[in-house]
């Protein structure tokens, strides 16, 4: 199998896991994950912690080692996770660890920096090692103000299953 095949097939594999992941939070069966404002009406960065098997050159392969989900693997999470939002704050909510939630302001706070949002892109993602990815955002805010950020996250497993667990621009 060609290495364009298998990560095919592993994106498409991660998706479906990740639509029964969201069922599964949704019903309260396990775990969450979050994304901060740090108590303030900026967006924070978010932090996923995870590990890929980057050799340091950034040529990251896509393979899941021991430590963690592969540079792709967190980079689709962060993709879905931000395709939820604005809109889909109660479920992106639960994608954020515990200690992340409680980082971030809790639910009062990141629902307050949310409603002032009425879009958000990803315009790119960067593993910067095994471990972390710094996404491209551009922010549309209700007012129609636009604001652009690097932000690192870093996304880990948490009762299996990713969670952003830490971020920052």
């Amino acid at each position: 199998m060609s290495d364009r095949a298998g990560v095919a097939i592993a994106v498409a594999v991660i998706g479906a896991a990740a639509t029964i992941a969201a069922a599964f939070i949704a019903a309260g069966a396990f775990g969450n994950i979050h994304f901060g404002t740090g108590g303030s009406d900026q967006p924070s960065a978010v932090v996923v912690n995870g590990g890929g098997n980057n050799n340091g050159n950034g040529n990251d392969t896509g393979k899941q080692n021991s430590k963690g989900p592969s540079a792709d693997q967190i980079a689709s999470f962060i993709r879905s996770y931000y395709g939820q939002l604005p809109d889909g704050v109660d479920t992106a909510w639960t994608q954020l660890s515990p200690s992340y939630q409680t980082q971030s302001g809790g639910k009062s706070g990141y629902t307050t920096f949310w409603s002032k949002i009425r879009s958000v892109r990803v315009d790119s993602i960067t593993s910067t090692d095994y471990r972390t990815s710094t996404a491209g955002l551009t922010y549309v805010y209700t007012d129609g103000k636009t604001q652009t950020e690097k932000r690192w996250l870093r996304v880990e497993y948490v009762s299996s299953q990713l969670e952003i667990t830490g971020s920052g621009i």
